[in-house]
């Protein structure tokens, strides 16, 4: 059964079932759909359909126009991240939060009902270590983006099931970090198929929630687990990792993906029209929006001997062969985001995937992990140097202090982890997240960032639907 069949079972029986009586049938039965091996694979598509709704825009958006590399052209109330001026009745905040917990759910309904079908018993355990992994996925998304959330061990079956109050972000991150280490033992050493979990997905994603979680020693050790498995490699060449002719290449490094399709009637990449300058040719993409943008900032701090600075520019070429620069009133004070192109796109849809976690990730996880429980060892040197190497840049300055190692290595996140959804959480997870007031520009001269940024509001509907639910703190 197709993940589309299956959307549809649930919807017609959610909007067909009710009776005189006004007994309420919301919830579709698992009983009528749980009954053999297809449908349990069906049930896992749609529990991974939420990672790509989530990274299609929102995903993305949420934490970089809030960071300290590119921002939105002031439209929709994007800006609106930008200058901090956003709250819980945001519809981005509130799209962040459904896509992960129909996620949850999604994963839920699967570890409760997939023991019972009767299939291949290995199969089985990958099914459920699958949905495992997802659960812990999407729990790390609330735990870093929103602190305290509820935690939802069952499917949503009946209205009372909708109410649950808040669990603390550390038993939060606990919770997640069981989930994944149930999935590192009981997925494949490779995925199934493309865009599905394995074992390095797994592991790694459990060594970087353990370095958000603080146990720095057991982060350290899974992200060296990972790479001394050799299942992974860097790409030779950085920019070949965005360039969607060479997406199949490209998974000897990226471990786990938001994997999107320009077809009709798939799922595309859209935001490489976010980052396309209007009136640009189809170099970038057959539709551009010109609606995000770099710093200038961020552009000025890479070296010029840094591979990865081709990733972005300070002029293009627009669709009438004119050549628009920084003098042009179009592009002034903005730098172009040249990551994520496809000029073979279905208008603004490209094959572009996004990488959720990568080997260069896992590198730098392995080097601050590492410095942060014992110094910047030889071994914390050597992950921040592959990905330096690669770069094109010298081996980071030997003898620095523990401080001055960490520094770097954040850093060398920003850089090698650009416009990947990552940078924000890298500020706020450290308390370093108030220092994007400094970076400004002629749209945003101001960007008045507080303490209570350091998460984001719940959103107002789902307290107004939940009556055990409470606002963060600082939000109220």
């Amino acid at each position: 059964m197709t993940l589309k069949l299956f959307a549809f079972l649930v919807a017609a029986v959610a909007i067909s079932a009710c009776d005189l009586t006004e007994k309420p049938y919301s919830f579709v039965s698992p009983d009528q759909f749980f009954t053999s091996a297809s449908d349990a694979e069906a049930a896992l598509t749609a529990a991974y359909t939420p990672v790509t709704n989530l990274y299609s825009r929102v995903g993305t958006q949420l934490p970089d126009y809030s960071a300290d590399q590119c921002f939105p052209r002031a439209v929709v109330g994007r800006d609106q991240l930008t200058v901090f001026s956003y709250d819980a009745t945001m519809d981005l905040i509130g799209q962040y939060w459904q896509h992960c917990y129909q996620g949850i759910d999604r994963a839920n309904q699967v570890l409760e009902n997939v023991p019972r079908v009767v299939m291949d018993e290995t199969r089985k355990k990958q099914i459920l270590a699958e949905a495992y992994f997802l659960r812990g996925l999407f729990y790390f998304h609330l735990a870093k983006t929103f602190g305290d959330v509820p935690i939802k061990q069952e499917s949503t079956k009946d209205i009372a099931g909708t109410e649950t109050a808040k669990s603390p972000v550390a038993d939060v991150y606990a919770f997640l970090i069981k989930d994944l280490e149930t999935a590192v033992r009981d997925l494949p050493q490779m995925p199934r198929d493309r865009g599905r979990a394995a074992y390095g997905a797994a592991i790694g994603l459990l060594a970087k929630a353990q370095l958000y979680a603080g146990d720095h020693v057991k982060a350290a050790q899974n992200a060296q687990a990972l790479i001394q498995s050799n299942r992974y490699s860097l790409m030779p060449n950085v920019l070949d990792l965005y360039n969607p002719l060479r997406e199949d290449a490209a998974r000897v490094e990226v471990i786990f993906a938001a994997e999107f399709s320009s077809l009709s009637g798939l799922n595309g990449y859209d935001l490489l029209g976010f980052y396309a300058p209007a009136n640009s040719p189809p170099v970038f993409s057959k539709t551009a929006f010109g609606s995000a943008f770099g710093y200038h900032s961020f552009y000025r701090s890479f070296s010029n001997s840094d591979k990865r600075k081709a990733l972005l520019d300070t002029a293009y070429v627009n669709a009438q062969g004119r050549l628009i620069g920084q003098a042009d009133v179009t592009l002034r004070d903005r730098i172009i985001v040249k990551k994520f192109m496809d000029p073979n796109s279905n208008g603004a849809n490209g094959e572009n995937n996004f990488p959720i976690l990568r080997l260069a990730d896992v590198y730098l996880i392995a080097a601050e992990a590492e410095a942060r429980a014992t110094g910047p060892t030889p071994a914390a040197y050597a992950a921040i140097n592959a990905v330096r190497k690669r770069a094109g840049l010298p081996d980071l300055t030997p003898g620095l202090s523990k401080d001055a190692f960490i520094e770097a290595v954040l850093q060398e996140r920003s850089w090698e982890l650009c416009y990947e959804a990552d940078r924000w959480y890298d500020l706020t997870r450290t308390g370093k997240f108030k220092m994007v007031a400094n970076v400004l520009n002629s749209y945003y001269p101001s960007r008045p960032v507080q303490d209570k940024h350091r998460y984001f509001p719940i959103p107002n509907i789902e307290i107004l639907t939940n009556s055990k639910l409470e606002q963060n703190p600082a939000w109220k």
